[in-house]
């Protein structure tokens, strides 16, 4: 037994510290400090604030249309003939004065004809006065001879027929001579307005046929005004001013070609019209609106851009103006017709509000429809609770405690 504790005496002090230690570990983990837990915090939600300004705004209502002729005319001969001149600028393109000569067609046989029935005038004239000496004599024998003559035969004796007769063939070659009158003049067509030729079908030496052939000699397009044929949302109307419906001025209108003209370039017009259907398809409102001196060819416009047929352009239509309104951004309207306000406790309030008007990523409400002072949140919020506490951006941290 000796011997064995012998040999274990030198494990036994190693093994006594190591109890004692594992004690000491043991007493000190199971009796460390415990901190006090306070009551969670939570933090005021950061929030920006936009102070509204009330604002008078005219509404401008943005649109598509497409260029087209106010007036245009296929100009046919009334006549027949060989065309022996044309005017300079008969050709596609040329601008023609209203009563400029177009083209000119062969007069000579017009101008025989006029002589012919001058001719046949004088004949019928002098037929009347021939017959009027007639009249005289045939009177006196009536007054010698013809008692006792019955209606008819007294009509012959006077020679009534014979003077109707005799005044119709006059008035015949009067008309006669005033048709080869008009004949002649029509070897001239002249221009019926300020126009431009858009097609021509008739040159020097060719030969004209009357307008019965259906092939116009010159097709001409009004340069004195054009129209743009506009598609606007059927909703937008009521905004406008419409001759004829609401107005007698039309609304103005800004026309837009930036592929041709750059940007920020326009012309201007007015409304015109509205026009009586809808788009088949689109169901939109189509409206005309009228752009005056369109080619810029007078001295106010010299510097003005030209607008070409069939072109699509953009316009802008200035619509009524909205007195007392708030413009905000389109970001802080929540699902449609909500605000989120901050109030003076700084707490949220959420109101509904009736949107007016949008335009360009901005939305406008009565002003009406806001308290006074009204501070409107530009913020997201994670989950938006009505009261719920809030700070603005430069106020410091604030701590509010969860009761």
């Amino acid at each position: 037994m000796a011997d064995i504790i012998r040999k274990l005496r030198p494990f036994l002090a190693p093994l006594i510290i190591i109890v004692i230690a594992g004690g000491l570990s043991y007493y000190w983990l199971s009796n460390k400090p415990r901190a006090n837990r306070k009551p969670e915090q939570a933090v005021a939600p950061l929030v920006e604030i936009i102070k509204p300004k009330i604002i008078n705004h005219p509404t401008t209502i943005p649109a598509l249309g497409n260029v087209i002729a106010s007036q245009s005319v296929n100009l046919n001969s009334r006549v027949s003939g060989m065309v022996i001149a044309v005017s300079d600028n008969f050709i596609e393109g040329g601008l023609l004065k209203k009563d400029e000569k177009i083209v000119q067609i062969d007069p000579t046989d017009f101008q025989l004809a006029v002589r012919q029935k001058k001719s046949d005038l004088a004949r019928a004239e002098f037929n009347l006065k021939l017959e009027m000496g007639q009249q005289t004599i045939a009177q006196r024998e009536f007054e010698m001879l013809g008692k006792g003559l019955g209606e008819q035969a007294r009509e012959l004796v006077l020679r009534k027929p014979h003077l109707s007769s005799t005044r119709a063939a006059l008035d015949a070659a009067k008309a006669a001579l005033e048709q080869a009158k008009l004949d002649l003049s029509r070897t001239t067509l002249y221009a019926p307005f300020n126009g431009i030729v858009t097609a021509r079908n008739a040159n020097i030496g060719s030969w004209i046929s009357t307008f019965s052939t259906g092939t116009p000699v010159v097709k001409l397009v009004a340069t004195d005004t054009y129209w743009i044929d506009v598609s606007l949302p059927v909703d937008k109307i009521r905004w406008l001013a419409i001759p004829g419906i609401n107005a007698k001025q039309g609304a103005p209108v800004k026309i837009f070609y930036e592929q041709a003209w750059g940007p920020g370039v326009y012309r201007t017009g007015v409304v015109k019209r509205l026009k009586a259907e809808v788009e088949t398809q689109g169901r939109m409102a189509k409206l005309i609106v009228e752009v005056k001196d369109p080619l810029s060819q007078e001295t106010a416009n010299k510097h003005a851009p030209p607008l070409m047929l069939g072109t699509l352009v953009r316009a802008e239509i200035g619509g009524k103006i909205l007195n007392d309104v708030i413009a905000l951004p389109a970001g802080v309207l929540h699902d449609g017709n909500t605000l989120r306000l901050l109030t003076e406790n700084n707490t949220l309030d959420i109101v509904t509000v009736t949107p007016l008007w949008s335009e360009h990523r901005q939305v406008f409400i009565g002003a009406d429809q806001l308290p006074d002072n009204a501070r409107i949140i530009n913020s997201d919020l994670a989950t938006p609770v009505e009261g719920m506490s809030l700070r603005l951006q430069e106020q410091k941290l604030a701590i509010v405690t969860d009761r």
